[in-house]
């Protein structure tokens, strides 16, 4: 062969390589670097439009919130403008002020302050797409991002990296390069959500402290948070808060506003009910009444327009409170019967009454309270997160029994044929207690889902290294029993061969299992709905069932002869399979576990995923990504607090509706 053909043969045979390297580590040369920001662009576009429609916040159910730019002391000169919040990109692009590059987004509970990020991270990719390549390459893509997920002493730009990777599917070191670049502006919201009552340290004012520091000083950031928190936070820090920005604050709805609104609800629902016209004839002439005050937010005047759908025998109740608070009381108790009373009467829903959901909806409060109590993500939780509701400690107990049992029964019956039965009695024993302690002392599981890629994220490498890992583990434990059993001399010699053979079949299955498995952190990559993590769980289980039994059944079938070769088979393959399915589908056995003990003592929904798919089509939780949260702060921090009733009472008036308030 000539030199140039095995060149060229070489090349062929090495760019495959090139190629999986580079799915893996994409270059980061400024015109990669231009095509993959165009692409977060557009992941970040979609997720902001799907957001916007969850929260009603376009067409018809747009709520024309307005803002005006709080006072600036060192700014005299400055204009104090005013504008609706569909503007908010606008204003924080105006050439003429570079320094609202930096912007702080403040309002009351319930005044629109994640629909106003909706619409400047839309608006500010609207504009970006609208710039020639060159300037487009250099301008920094927002990024809507939740603080309550920072655990307040991690470094900020490796917490984004990973948020980024999670969120939008980006390679580590293309995120770090973008992150340093200047590339992304983080619109950082829930800020008030992050500290809780009685705390010893401030994540939220730490957070602002590596904002005001370098690197990220001098670069754009967006910051949203309720206006008292802020201000707690500033005293705090002796500052402004975020150095250099702009303040703009989210106005309550003039009752003006609030007449239009529902009155244009009305014409769209085609009704012509005298709860309506109560409402708002009450509105037009008393501009100042308990009810008028209340609908001044948002959020309240939202659910005043769906109650009034679903329920107009609520409108002289409305019409009779004496106060804003007694308003928001009405409203919050109104959702559960309200959506209780839209549920067919089918068997799948009898339990569905109003006590049984409101104390559902208690456990799921008191659970994500308990995760901001320990510095996690209080604000949303996974199919296959339930089982904190549950209990930590006697889930995972009741999990590791039941690994433990199934095991050590399944894998002692698999050694008792290869090995005789005291053989299977002391290694059923020593495979149930290992498995038993191993799921009920490590980490938190997290659901599986057998995938032959994932865009942006590759788990090839997890998978080459855990199967190399059991392939020399497997090998040199069946070669040590081969050897020491048939002699130092000819019986190392079959000993390695045949740890050899386990080595690399246990390997390469372990290395398939590893590299299918997708995490939930992959779901939307994958487009998979909440609702079947589970079940995806059980089927990468399963899968483990095929590969171990391929595996484990033929290599005990060679070692024990031909004879025995069907019965090793099938007993072995399904034994050792059963107890990697037990092991391997970690999250659905925990989940499994709790939803046992929801039998028991029915705190929760027996059927989980069907509950809080039908909690969230009725209103009452909504999606974020593959997380259920409440509807809103502030109805989650409602329905905590009247599952602790001693703490309710206890409480003033503003504490028992402030999402701040952290009381019982």
């Amino acid at each position: 062969m000539e030199t140039g053909g095995l060149f060229r043969l070489v090349a062929a045979l090495f760019r495959p390589v090139v190629s999986l390297y580079r799915m893996w580590r994409p270059s980061t040369d400024r015109l990669s670097i231009a095509v993959l920001s165009d692409e977060l662009a557009g992941r970040v576009k979609r997720e902001e439009q799907r957001l916007r429609r969850a929260l009603q916040a376009e067409g018809s159910t747009f709520m024309p919130v307005e803002f005006t730019a709080a006072p600036q002391p060192h700014r005299a000169g400055e204009v104090l403008e005013s504008a609706a919040v569909d503007e908010i990109a606008e204003y924080f692009t105006l050439p003429e002020q570079p320094h609202r590059r930096r912007l702080v987004v403040l309002g009351d509970a319930g005044s629109g302050k994640t629909v106003a990020a909706t619409y400047l991270v839309l608006g500010l990719l609207d504009n970006r797409w609208d710039m020639a390549d060159a300037r487009r390459a250099e301008n920094p893509i927002p990024v809507r991002v939740n603080a309550a997920g920072w655990g307040g002493e991690e470094d900020l730009s490796r917490w984004l990296t990973t948020r980024l990777g999670y969120d939008y599917r980006l390679r580590p070191n293309v995120a770090q390069e973008m992150l340093d670049r200047g590339l992304v502006l983080p619109v950082i919201d829930g800020l008030d959500e992050m500290d809780t009552h009685g705390s010893d340290r401030s994540r939220a004012r730490a957070l602002l402290n590596r904002l005001n520091s370098a690197p990220w000083r001098d670069r754009p950031a967006v910051v949203l948070c309720r206006t008292t928190e802020f201000d707690r936070l500033t005293r705090d820090g002796e500052d402004n808060g975020l150095h250099g920005a702009t303040t703009i604050i989210l106005q309550p709805l003039l009752t003006v506003r609030a007449v239009g609104h529902l009155t244009t609800y009305q014409h769209d629902i085609g009704t012509n009910s005298a709860a309506w016209t109560d409402i708002i004839s009450h509105l037009r002439s008393r501009p100042h009444s308990p009810l008028a005050t209340a609908l001044q937010t948002p959020w309240l005047l939202g659910l005043t327009a769906t109650t009034l759908r679903d329920n107009p025998s609520t409108a002289p109740r409305l019409l009779a409170c004496t106060d804003p608070d007694e308003v928001r009381e009405l409203l919050f108790a109104a959702q559960i019967p309200t959506v209780v009373r839209a549920t067919d009467d089918s068997r799948e829903y009898r339990d569905y009454n109003g006590d049984n959901v409101e104390k559902w909806l208690q456990s799921l409060a008191q659970c994500l309270q308990r995760r901001r109590d320990t510095g996690r993500d209080g604000t949303a939780i996974r199919l296959d997160e339930i089982w904190e509701i549950a209990g930590s400690a006697r889930t995972r107990v009741l999990h590791s029994v039941v690994v433990a049992l199934g095991v050590g029964i399944t894998g002692g019956h698999a050694l008792w044929l290869l090995d005789g039965l005291t053989a299977g009695i002391t290694g059923g024993i020593g495979l149930g207690i290992t498995a038993g302690l191993v799921v009920g002392l490590g980490p938190a599981p997290a659901a599986a889902r057998l995938a032959w890629s994932v865009p942006g994220r590759s788990r090839w490498k997890k998978g080459l290294l855990g199967g190399l890992i059991t392939g020399l583990t497997t090998g040199l434990v069946a070669g040590l029993r081969a050897g020491i059993t048939g002699g130092l001399t000819a019986g190392l010699t079959e000993g390695l061969r045949a740890g050899f053979t386990a080595g690399l079949m246990g390997g390469l299955a372990t290395g398939l299992a590893l590299g299918l498995a997708a995490d939930a952190k992959d779901q939307l990559a994958l487009g998979i709905d909440a609702r079947r993590l589970i079940r995806d769980d059980i089927r990468a289980a399963l899968s483990c069932v095929v590969l171990l039994g391929l595996v484990v059944a033929p290599m005990a079938a060679l070692t024990d002869g031909p004879r025995l070769a069907v019965a090793l088979f099938l007993a072995c393959g399904a034994g050792f399979g059963l107890t990697g399915a037990l092991t391997g589908g970690h999250a659905a056995g925990r989940f499994y576990a709790a939803v046992a003990i929801f039998w028991v003592t029915e705190d929760f929904a027996r059927k989980p995923a069907a509950f809080l798919d039908w909690a969230r089509r009725g209103g009452l939780l909504r999606l974020d990504g593959t997380a259920y949260q409440f509807r809103h702060e502030t109805y989650q921090q409602w329905t905590h607090a009247r599952a602790h009733p001693a703490a309710l009472e206890a409480a003033t008036p503003l504490d028992r509706f402030d999402p701040g308030s952290r009381s019982g």
